[in-house]
């Protein structure tokens, strides 16, 4: 008996024995290797309506044959049927072979499986083989060869199943889920007339809306350079997880100053604007945190008494800064 990963044919059931011995190692490394790309779970809005989604589409396909690399309804291997399904029911575009799609995963274990979430099975050494849990112990997949080819659904009970089963995973947050997402962060603000500024943080709750995530910030600082706490909140978008953009008033606490230039606040909505880029994510503890850069305005005027000074007012205004972020769903 031959499965397939998705992409390639990779070995016969009796090697079974020994490849299972070699695939906790395997697993455990590339736990920490792959991990550190995880990109899930993706925070949607309904999340039972959501996983609802998932499985009806994953029933429209029940029958088609099996085709080694196919995605579409004329025929899928394992991985391109799951990659189908989501890509169809809630958007999300996963890796395309099952071992990708693994270490895409929040890896849950199978006492939290719910219906919608991944199974994985290690049948020739490593995750080679993927469907999507059902509810009531069965999982609807793609399989290559056996009593049955194409998309059926079988139990996790089974005698083949049950042996090469290796782990869950969750794509989108839990049925229970209110569909929010908290988001904290902390790191250095930096700027141009004094390299390390001072410090910065944020704490905010995001509701996703569109392929967007709208929500409502505090970004607190305190600007070192300028002798005051500034206490912005602002109104976020964040695109894709990525790029976030924000803009709010703000509360300045303190006189500010630099070089000997006396500033004042000013208010109204874009008192401080933004923008935020997460260039690296990583999963600890079942959180995902995140490392940030950022650029701020803030927006200071000249006292009355103040000579023009272009450069200078440019230093105080704009900063930029770096971050550890984290963000959980509730």
């Amino acid at each position: 008996m031959y499965i397939y990963d998705g992409m390639e044919r990779i070995g016969s059931r009796k090697e079974f024995s020994s490849s299972r011995r070699r695939a906790a190692l395997a697993l455990a490394i590339s736990a920490l290797a792959f991990g550190s790309a995880a990109e899930a779970p993706h925070i949607v809005a309904a999340p039972a309506k959501a996983r609802s989604e998932i499985l009806a589409a994953a029933y429209r396909y029940r029958g088609a044959p099996y085709v080694h690399g196919g995605t579409e309804s004329s025929g899928f291997d394992c991985s391109g049927f799951v990659y189908r399904v989501f890509k169809d029911a809630v958007g999300v575009t996963l890796p395309r072979t099952a071992k990708d799609q693994y270490a895409y995963c929040e890896p849950i274990g199978r006492a939290r499986l719910q219906g919608g979430d991944l199974v994985f099975f290690d049948t020739t050494g490593g995750i080679s083989h993927v469907g999507i849990y059902t509810g009531d112990g069965k999982f609807i997949h793609s399989p290559s060869e056996g009593s049955k080819t194409g998309v059926t659904e079988n139990d996790l009970e089974e005698n083949y199943w049950s042996r090469t089963f290796v782990n869950a995973g969750r794509v989108v947050s839990p049925a229970d889920s209110l569909g929010m997402v908290m988001t904290a962060s902390i790191g250095p603000s930096l700027g141009a007339y004094d390299f390390v500024r001072g410090v910065r943080g944020s704490v905010g709750a995001a509701f996703p809306i569109l392929g967007l995530e709208l929500g409502l910030e505090l970004r607190p600082s305190w600007d070192a350079s300028l002798g005051v706490l500034r206490l912005p909140a602002v109104l976020a978008i964040d695109i894709d997880r990525k790029l976030k953009a924000y803009a709010g008033p703000a509360l300045t606490i303190g006189r500010p100053s630099l070089d000997g230039r006396e500033y004042l606040p000013s208010g109204g909505f874009l008192a401080t604007a933004g923008l935020e880029y997460t260039f690296y994510r990583f999963r600890l503890a079942g959180l995902s945190f995140g490392l940030a850069a950022e650029i701020e305005y803030d927006r200071y005027l000249p006292g009355p008494e103040e000579p023009n000074s272009v450069g200078l007012d440019a230093e105080v205004r704009l900063r930029a800064g770096l971050g550890l972020s984290v963000r959980w769903g509730v």
